[in-house]
């Protein structure tokens, strides 16, 4: 999202200094006084390697998410398990290279590894606690009003730490601006818009409703270049789904979604499938056949080891999708948008299991490699569930506009659902993915994907369709 890269921008640059500092601290620490320049020099170059690493795990743990560092708890917990994993991948990438880079550290690794996780977590308490909120912050301001506007505003306010600040502007008229001093002699209104505000949103249908006050107010934005962006846009890029009273209009249809076609990216993207599903097949068999064996001691003989279920895909063609059995035999018989309890009887233990470490999705390469499915795209629904929503939500049939995926932008942002109001919350996000669906947008759920096998789910469990 636009608005937040450069405040984790900041957050990243702050990490990788506070790397070398952690690699200066754990040298000291083994040597127990000073280090020479070149010592420390020639660990930098060696351990400037597991750059990329310790980033990429911070990303996909949420150590950048705003909101979930935000909780100090939440800090903690993945904290922890950034520092367990880092600290495998380190091993694993140093031992795997030794001879290339020269240096086996064991106890330099563990340390520095060890200071750069209670540094980072320090780090993120600090900016969230002042530098976000005192130093950082963002005055935006609000040109008309809406019941989604005014949500907006109290989640702003209600969340320091995403870093913005809402202020006020007249919305009276230029007598009000006046006397408010808000009214340049030139015929500008608002004074120093610059110095008061560093954002405005903007309803735009408000805005032609009143065209004086408002006029003045754009214009006065534009030539202090003031950054200007629509309460629409603003939502998208706050909360990574497309505004519920947008989604419903076929104006916004045609021209964000309708007209979407990028030959390449399709081509390429097909291509990453097949290799990373065929792949993916070849590395995972092993794993595989132990789940199946372990399906069918804990089910019996007579029970199938598979779940297979017609399933809506691409352009609304059906196809059979495959898993690994997680629930008793006859679970489906309970319908779509069945409304489960947290403790779902139906999942077997082995099942809850699977279920948690995304093992019974395994089967599903097989569908992306016959080009049924793909690695990212809307989940693939029931065809049962299929015909109640797409009776009842406006536009439901848009996500089938690209092929359905293992994981998507939905996945990674929702629970899985149970009912008709959270399936319409759920497509939200998937409009979210078909309107600005791109490699670099497909690299990054399918990195926060990985996240979820340390996370459960918020909401109740789905019904077998799920």
């Amino acid at each position: 999202m636009l608005l937040f890269r450069w405040r984790r921008f900041f957050l990243f640059l702050g990490d990788a200094l506070l790397f070398y500092a952690a690699l200066a601290l754990a040298l000291m620490a083994r040597r127990l006084s000073l280090i020479p320049l070149d010592f420390f020099l020639q660990h930098v170059l060696v351990f400037s390697v597991f750059l990329p690493v310790w980033a990429g795990v911070f990303y996909v743990l949420g150590f950048y998410d705003l909101r979930r560092i935000n909780k100090l708890v939440k800090l903690i917990n993945t904290s922890i398990i950034a520092f367990a994993v880092n600290l495998a991948a380190a091993s694993a990438l140093f031992y795997a290279f030794y001879l290339q880079l020269g240096l086996t550290p064991k106890t330099h690794l563990f340390l520095t590894i060890f200071f750069l996780h209670i540094l980072a977590t320090f780090w993120r308490r600090l900016w969230t606690r002042v530098v976000l909120s005192k130093v950082l912050v963002q005055k935006v301001a609000f040109l008309g009003s809406n019941p989604l506007v005014e949500e907006i505003k109290a989640d702003l306010r209600n969340s320091p730490h995403l870093g913005f600040s809402v202020v006020g502007i007249p919305q009276l008229g230029i007598s009000a601006a006046r006397s408010e001093g808000y009214w340049r002699p030139n015929g500008r209104c608002c004074g120093d818009l610059a110095a008061k505000i560093d954002l405005l949103v903007v309803d735009a249908e408000d805005a032609e409703r009143s065209p004086a006050m408002e006029g003045q107010l754009l214009s006065t934005a534009v030539m202090d270049q003031i950054p200007i962006i629509t309460h629409l846009d603003f939502y998208e890029d706050l909360y990574g789904k497309i505004p519920p009273e947008h989604a419903a209009k076929s104006s916004w249809l045609f021209s964000n979604v309708l007209h979407q076609g990028n030959r390449f990216y399709s081509i390429f993207k097909r291509l990453m499938d097949i290799l990373a599903a065929a792949f993916g097949l070849l590395l995972t068999l092993p794993l595989s056949v132990l789940v199946l064996i372990a399906v069918k001691i804990d089910g019996g003989l007579s029970a199938p080891v598979f779940f297979v279920q017609k399933r809506v895909g691409h352009l609304g063609k059906r196809f059979i999708i495959w898993k690994f059995r997680t629930m008793v035999v006859g679970a489906s018989k309970s319908g779509p948008l069945y409304q489960a309890e947290a403790k779902d009887t139906r999942i077997t233990k082995l099942g809850r299991f699977l279920r948690g470490a995304r093992l019974d999705e395994l089967p599903q390469l097989w569908n992306v490699l016959k080009g049924e499915m793909s690695l990212v795209g809307p989940r693939p629904e029931w065809v049962s569930e299929v015909r109640i929503l797409e009776r009842s939500v406006p536009h439901y049939h848009l996500r089938h506009l690209i092929k359905p995926g293992v994981t998507g932008w939905a996945q990674i942002n929702y629970h899985a659902t149970s009912s008709e109001a959270e399936s319409v919350e759920k497509l939200h996000y998937d409009l979210y993915y078909v309107k600005n669906m791109s490699l670099a947008l497909d690299l990054g759920i399918i990195l926060r994907t990985f996240r979820r096998v340390f996370q459960k789910d918020a909401g109740m469990v789905k019904n077998p369709s799920a």
